[in-house]
């Protein structure tokens, strides 16, 4: 008798680990990742999708604030590209998809002037802007000219792995003091540059790009270490891409393949 509710045990916890098993990983249906992409302007988007579908065996959601439910766990990655402003609902409904160990991209604008309105967000992503009449580097955006993203982690698995690189600048790191050194790059013409996302939270952030503009009013040049990074945000991880101002942004490969990237990487890749 004693070795029936044995073997009953040993059973049941069997099954209870399988179910464990089967429940952990990223959310897929029929081997394909699910995407969810949060955005108010769906022409950049509508690229994204199109580029990444024709990649990655994946299946992706598109949906405005409005059609945002409260849990979105299902997903295994969820893209932010929201220009306009973006509701307190939004806002915590993203906080907390990444703090719960979701992996959350944020895209261009979703670091702007508009998120100002948005101090948990700002909190969240470690950045401060100061109004555009400050005295010292204000926020500002630099229009129609050409961005550069250069690559300061050359050996990072996100940086990487099937990126291929075809400039090289010499560029010099805003992390002061430094000095200018030649860099793997890709370009991006006529599109969007934001100046001053002023880090609020030391060294938690993993930077991974720098950017080098021309203001075409000025002449002046203009690199700082803020176009890409990722960080922790409690149990899940949250990323940052500058570039994507233009649909036409998204249809770079290498840029296209950093994002995709993203998706695989894990906290043990270097």
């Amino acid at each position: 008798m004693k070795r029936k509710i044995q073997g009953v045990l040993y059973i049941c916890l069997a099954f209870t680990v399988l179910l464990f098993l089967t429940s952990k990983g990223p959310a897929k249906t029929d081997n394909a990742t699910r995407l969810l992409i949060v955005a108010d302007e769906q022409g950049p988007m509508n690229v994204l999708t199109e580029e990444m579908k024709q990649r990655e065996a994946c299946t992706i959601a598109y949906l405005d604030q409005k059609e945002l439910p409260d849990r979105i766990a299902e997903y295994a990655v969820v893209f932010m590209y929201i220009h306009g402003a973006m509701t307190e609902r939004t806002e915590k409904i993203l906080i907390d998809y990444a703090r719960k160990g979701g992996k959350l991209i944020i895209l261009h604008h979703g670091i702007a002037s508009a998120r100002m309105n948005n101090p948990a967000w700002l909190q969240l992503t470690g950045v401060h802007m100061l109004p555009r009449d400050h005295p010292q580097r204000p926020w500002k955006v630099i229009p129609n000219t050409t961005y550069t993203l250069i690559n300061l982690q050359p050996d990072h698995f996100i940086t990487s792995y099937n990126v291929n690189y075809d400039h090289q600048m010499k560029y010099l790191s805003s992390d002061a003091p430094s000095l200018p050194v030649q860099y793997p790059a890709i370009q991006f013409q006529n599109t969007e540059v934001f100046l001053n996302q002023h880090f609020t939270d030391g060294r938690a952030k993993h930077v991974l790009f720098g950017f080098h503009c021309v203001d075409p009013e000025t002449g002046q040049v203009h690199m700082q270490d803020r176009a890409g990074w990722y960080k922790q945000a409690g149990k899940g991880w949250l990323f940052y891409f500058q570039p994507g101002h233009r649909a036409e942004d998204f249809r770079n490969p290498a840029y296209l393949q950093i994002l995709l990237n993203c998706l695989h990487w894990m906290p043990d890749d270097s």
